[in-house]
Formats: structure tokens, C-alpha cells, sequence
């Protein structure tokens, strides 16, 4: 016989029987209309499924379970759960109770259940660890122990299902940080509170110390692996202490190879907040600190070359003053008709020790007299050397010649026959300049010098005017180079400004240079001072326009003033 219970026969087996109709029973338990012209429902009486199992104090025993409790017979159909197993699996008890366990078991089947029946036999319980599906198809890890439960007189089986989602991370963090001090590039170990290594100790630790097996390691302490014994005692005294300490150690293997550990030592404590031992740790730091020997070293003889290096640029500096006139020679007209004489002043400022540039005033008779002004190209020891050679070669050409064409072209000649084989170019600007009161003359030769300036009587300022053909290369240039001289009136009450283009190229702020323009508007300014106190005005004004007392290039003036007597 076949029965179709359909959803609305479902709804209406929940319902009473209709007013007039007299329920007939039959023996198969099923009630129908006893009358014709009913609804011809088939009821179905709650079945064993529906009743309580085991009784009231059972029941309650069982709601009061922590665990998710499922009851099933041998073949691991639900006959009843617990409210925990509700809560655990996201559903009702009815919908819990239509399924077989099996159901509820990831990847279960029947064999499963075959086993722990077996197992049963042979045993109070089974204990297995499963995925467990809950009815929104999310799953957690469990648990589970499964016992033979003698109920109403027949065979059932009680799973109890315990929640260990927690546990499992737990444990998997705790087995990723195993992996981690494992693998760890770092030594840690874990001592008594002696320093004994008798807890832990990863492969880096033993491979630092030089061991090579647990049980060596074990029996090692942490203190006979340092130099400093008393450094030892203090470091794991510290730890002793409840104090974390970290540092570098000089340290030591077991064979005795010397190393250099960071290291770090704090106490372990239990979860009560009491210490157990000392939990430590070694980065091998030989490498750098090796290293830091090293700079160190070449440090001290970097700094032990640089002291010998500014001891000789303080005497090259020294050396280089005193090539700069101290006095300046008595320079007087001996013609009657044109009485005056000539004043000097100079400031001179190098870059750093030693500079490139130079001066000097070389004296030719009472009344003439020779003014070198030059620039060697860069500065410091090089530019140093080069001015020190050109120093030697004028006393011996200013013996040969006292035309300014000449004594260029004799002093090029000279310097690039020294500096042709250095390998490198190196030119100088200059220029030569004679002045004779007894004619009332200037006679001037530029090898790619600043053209010095001139300030009249009146104050006004200007450049020099000198032709084309008083101008030549820079020294050095061209060895087999002709310079010529230009002649021109001096009139008492001028001044000459020679100077080097540091002046004029210093900078300000905005990248913008000092100039011609900058001198000339400073000279006039300044044009009633002396001549010394002018040249100290124009550089005040200098530094002033950078906003810095530091020059960049060498800065060298000369001044000369015809006074009239």
C-alpha cells in the first residue's frame, strides 16, 4: 500500500477533526473518516521519534549538556539532540532528527559507522575528529566521542560533539611559531632561571654556539659561551630580575672561535606572572661589526692622513703669504715738473688654506714699478704649487725685460714648458702692468685677466679701456704665444683696481653675480675712503650682496693710488 502525505495533508494533520466526523481506528494505527463525504485524510500518530526518550530526569540531563549531544539508533538516524546542538548546527531539533548523523559529517559514510560500532565493542568509547556541517552548509572543526547508550530497553549511540574551532587556530599558531623559531635566522634558546639551557634551543642557537645535539645543548649554560665572565653574571642577573637586557656580547663557541652577538634576554614567565627561566636571543652581528673594525681602522688613518694633509696645507698657506709682498716699495716721480708718488693696499682671501691667486710689485727704478696680478685656474694645493712656480720665474724675467708684452710672452713661454707634461691642463690668467711717474705712464699686458678698474678724480668708476691688441691668452694656453703691451696717461688723483673674478662672480641667493656693474657702484660709493679702508668696503659690499662670509673662489685686490704730492 502506498500513502502520498502532501504538504497540505501535513497542515492538516495538525488540525482537529472536523465537527460531525467520527474518527474510526484500524489496526495498522491509522485513523480514517467513519463516515462517506469526509476529507479522507490519513492521519499518522507521532511516532517514538516524538516522544521524550528516557525520561524526564534523562531529558534534563541531556539539555544540560555543554556539548552538542546527538542520540541515534545503531544505523545513526536522530532520534534526539540537545539545545547545544541546536545552537552548534544552526537548526531546529525536527529538521536535526530527519537526517542521519552521517549526514552531518563531512566526507561520512557508512563505513564510518561501521567502525565505530566495532570499536564499541572493544571499548567504552570512540574518540574521532571530524568537519561538521552545519545547515547554512558552514562547517567547524569538532571533536567527537561517541558512546553505546542503553535506552528504553534497546541499543542507541550518543555522539558528543565538542566546538574546537578555537583549539585548532590556537594550535596552529602555536605550530606556526614553532616553525618560526625553527627556522629563524635568529639563536633563541630558553633557560632556567640560571642561564642553564635546559628548555629550548633552535637550530641557529646551536649552529652559533657550536653545538651539536640537544643533549650537549642542554647541558650547556648560557654563561660559559661569554668572554666577559662578569659581564655574563651581570647580563643574567639582570634577566633574574625580571629586567629584559639587550645588547652587543663579545662572545665565544664552543671551540672557542670569537664572535659578536646583538643580543637580548628577558624573563620567561608563566601565565601566573611567575618566572620560570630566561627566554634569549642572538642575532650573529661578526659580519658588521667586522666591518665597523674596519672603518674604524681606515678611519683613523683617513683622519691620520687628513691631519698630515692640512699640517702641509697650513704651510703651503704660510708659505703663500710670505710669497705676498709685506711692504710695498717707495715708488716717487723724480721729474719736477711731475711731482706725486704711488700708495698700495691689498685684501686677499683664499677659498680655503691655499688659494690660486697671487700678486706681486715688482720695483724697477725710483720712479717705475712692475704689478703682477694673477689667477691660477681652480684652488687649493694644486693651484698652490702652480703659483709658487710662477713666484720663481718672475724675479729671474724681471731681470731680462721690463716691457709688460715681453715679460708675458717670456713668463708663458716658461710656465708651459714646466706644465706641459703634467697631463693636464693648467692655465692661469694675468696680467702686467707698469707704471711710470717720470713719463706719466701706464703700460699694461692682459693674458685673459679682468681688466682693472679706474677711478677718477671725480669718483667716477670704469673699466679700463685697453685695444685688442693689449689682450692675449690666459698662460698655459699657448706656449709659442705673443703678448704686446698697450701704453696710456695716468693723471695724479686716479686709482687702479686690479682685482681676480672671485669678486666679481660671487653669488647671491638667487644665483645672480656681484659684476662689473656691482665693483664699479661699490668703488663709487666708497671713493672718499683710503685706499685701504676702500677695498675693505667693496668686500664688506661683497658680502653683503651673498649673505655669506664664505667666497666660493679666491678673492684677491690690489689698489694703487697716484697721489700728488
Amino acid at each position: 500500500m502506498r500513502i502520498d502525505i502532501t504538504p497540505a495533508m501535513l497542515e492538516q494533520l495538525q488540525q482537529a477533526p472536523a465537527p460531525g466526523v467520527r474518527m474510526t481506528p484500524r489496526p495498522s494505527g491509522l485513523t480514517v473518516p467513519a463516515r462517506p463525504g469526509g476529507t479522507g485524510v490519513i492521519r499518522i500518530p507521532a511516532g517514538p521519534a516524538g516522544r521524550p526518550h528516557g525520561g524526564e530526569e534523562f531529558q534534563t540531563l541531556l539539555q544540560s549538556i555543554y556539548d552538542a549531544v546527538f542520540i541515534t539508533d545503531p544505523q545513526g538516524m536522530m532520534v534526539s539532540v540537545n539545545v547545544r546542538a541546536e545552537q552548534f548546527f544552526a537548526c531546529g531539533r525536527t529538521e536535526l532528527c530527519k537526517k542521519n548523523v552521517l549526514d552531518w559529517l563531512c566526507g561520512a559514510d557508512r563505513k564510518l559507522l561501521d567502525t565505530i560500532l566495532g570499536s564499541l565493542e572493544n571499548n567504552r568509547f570512540v574518540l574521532i575528529q571530524a568537519l561538521c556541517r552545519r545547515a547554512d552548509e558552514t562547517m567547524f572543526p569538532a571533536e567527537i566521542s561517541v558512546n553505546r547508550l542503553p535506552l528504553g530497553g534497546k541499543m542507541h549511540l550518543s555522539f558528543f560533539i565538542r566546538d574546537i574551532t578555537l583549539r585548532k587556530e590556537t594550535e596552529e599558531r602555536l605550530k606556526t611559531g614553532y616553525n618560526a623559531l625553527q627556522n629563524s635566522g635568529s639563536g633563541i634558546a630558553v633557560a632556567d632561571v640560571e642561564g642553564t639551557l635546559a628548555g629550548y634551543v633552535n637550530p641557529s642557537m646551536m649552529a652559533l654556539l657550536g653545538l651539536e645535539s640537544a643533549e650537549e645543548a642542554y647541558a650547556s649554560n648560557f654563561r660559559q659561551f661569554l668572554k666577559d665572565e662578569a659581564l655574563a653574571a651581570d647580563v643574567v642577573a639582570a634577566a633574574q630580575a625580571g629586567e629584559t637586557w639587550s645588547g652587543e656580547l663579545e662572545m665565544k663557541r664552543k671551540d672557542g672561535t670569537p664572535f659578536y652577538a646583538q643580543a637580548s634576554l628577558e624573563p620567561n614567565l608563566n601565565p601566573d606572572g611567575a618566572m620560570t627561566g630566561i627566554v634569549i636571543s642572538l642575532l650573529d652581528v661578526t659580519p658588521q661589526r667586522q666591518a665597523q673594525q674596519q672603518l674604524e681602522l681606515y678611519a683613523a688613518q683617513l683622519r691620520q692622513k687628513n691631519a698630515e694633509m692640512e699640517a702641509d696645507l697650513r704651510m703651503a698657506r704660510d708659505l703663500q703669504y710670505a710669497f705676498l709682498p709685506s711692504s710695498y716699495p717707495a715708488v716717487a716721480s723724480a721729474d719736477p715738473g711731475r711731482p706725486g708718488h704711488l700708495q698700495f693696499a691689498h685684501v686677499y682671501h683664499p677659498s680655503g688654506l691655499v688659494g690660486g691667486d697671487f700678486f706681486d710689485i715688482l720695483s724697477i727704478s725710483p720712479g717705475q714699478v712692475l704689478v703682477f696680478v694673477a689667477d691660477v685656474m681652480g684652488h687649493g694645493a694644486r693651484a698652490a704649487l702652480v703659483v709658487a712656480t710662477i713666484r720663481g720665474l718672475l724675479e729671474q724675467i724681471a731681470k731680462e725685460t721690463q716691457e709688460p708684452g715681453e715679460f708675458m710672452t717670456r713668463l708663458n713661454a716658461a710656465y708651459s714648458r714646466i706644465f706641459s707634461s703634467a697631463g693636464e691642463l693648467m692655465f692661469a690668467t694675468a696680467c702686467c702692468t707698469r707704471f711710470d711717474l717720470d713719463r706719466g705712464e701706464i703700460w699694461h699686458a692682459n693674458a685673459g685677466h679682468p681688466l682693472p678698474m679706474v677711478l677718477e678724480p671725480d669718483g667716477t668708476g670704469r673699466t679700463a679701456q685697453v685695444p685688442p691688441e693689449g689682450l692675449g691668452p690666459a698662460l698655459g694656453l699657448f706656449g709659442d704665444a705673443r703678448y704686446a703691451h698697450i701704453r696710456a696717461h695716468m693723471s695724479p688723483g686716479q686709482r687702479w683696481l686690479f682685482y681676480t673674478d672671485g669678486l666679481t662672480e660671487a653669488r647671491d641667493a638667487r644665483q645672480e653675480e656681484f659684476d662689473v656693474a656691482g665693483l664699479t657702484a661699490s668703488m663709487q660709493a666708497h671713493a672718499a675712503e683710503p685706499l685701504p679702508a676702500l677695498l675693505q668696503a667693496v668686500v664688506r659690499d661683497v658680502v653683503a650682496f651673498t649673505g655669506t662670509t664664505e667666497f666660493e673662489d679666491d678673492v684677491c685686490i690690489l689698489g694703487v693710488d697716484y697721489v700728488r704730492d
